[in-house]
């Protein structure tokens, strides 16, 4: 039981993190909405932006389930930070960090997309708009 509360706490503050990121980018409010996701990253997920802007796309998912640990709850998590990530590196003219975030959007939500139980009709949208932006 504690563990089910642990879960629905982190889960509550993530979806209250996400709708201050995506409120901040509606605002123009680039670098502060790139701060608060590494405060997430640091605080909620514990996991350091720094290691997950650099690590290899190819070596993401062997990191973070392997090495981290982390259950499909946290990758479900990890994929939204990085789309909106990219999101922002696109609307702050960073094709290059744009790119790097949206191919590890990409492997984590199509990982998601087969191996896990949660059906999201959101995924499929975001992979597409992640595949158009990628294929420029």
């Amino acid at each position: 039981m504690i563990r089910k509360d642990y879960i629905l706490r982190i889960v509550d503050e993530f979806g209250k993190f996400m709708a201050k990121i995506i409120g901040l980018r509606l605002e123009g409010k680039i670098e502060e909405a790139l701060n608060e996701i590494d405060n997430v990253y640091d605080g909620l997920i514990e996991a350091d932006p720094r290691v997950l802007k650099s690590i290899k796309t190819k070596a993401l998912l062997p990191f973070l389930i392997d090495e981290k640990g982390f259950n499909n709850q946290y990758l479900r998590m990890i994929a939204d930070l990085h789309f909106e990530e990219g999101m922002l590196y696109i609307e702050n003219g960073d094709p290059v960090s744009a790119r790097n975030v949206m191919e590890k959007a990409r492997v984590l939500i199509t990982y998601l997309m087969d191996n896990d139980s949660i059906v999201s009709f959101d995924w499929q949208e975001k992979l597409r708009m992640i595949e158009e932006l990628l294929a420029d």
